[in-house]
């Protein structure tokens, strides 16, 4: 595997989803939102009052059995506390009037898999 492929099927992938909320209706307001310690949101999305933050993960294979689950309770701590910042940060989204759930994005060979609210 060449050096920064990996990164480079990541962005790809981040980017392919974006698209694909985009054509669901929904604005992208934030990518790669760095939370310190906490981790990172790939994409933070919203479609009238429902806030969507999206972990995308871009794959070529089923190896290690695809994407779902690379969604484990360490990683769901880390998504909880990483849009607990970005709230803090964007309070126009930190009220009562807007609903927020987690979503996954699965990206492979081109086709993408939206799971919706991955996180209760």
């Amino acid at each position: 595997m060449p050096q920064g492929y990996r990164k480079i099927l990541g962005a790809e992938g981040e980017s392919a989803a974006c698209t694909f909320l985009e054509a669901q209706g929904f604005s992208v307001i934030n990518k790669n939102f760095y939370a310190g310690r906490s981790g990172e949101i790939d994409v933070i999305a919203v479609k009238d009052k429902l806030v969507v933050f999206a972990e995308v993960k871009a794959r070529n294979s089923e190896m290690f059995g695809g994407g779902i689950y690379s969604i484990t309770d360490s990683k769901k701590k880390k998504l909880r506390a990483s849009a607990k910042y970005y709230l803090l940060k964007n309070p126009q989204y930190n009220s009562p009037e807007f609903n927020i759930r987690f979503d996954l994005i699965i990206v492979k060979d081109g086709k993408v898999e939206w799971i919706d609210d991955i996180i209760r």
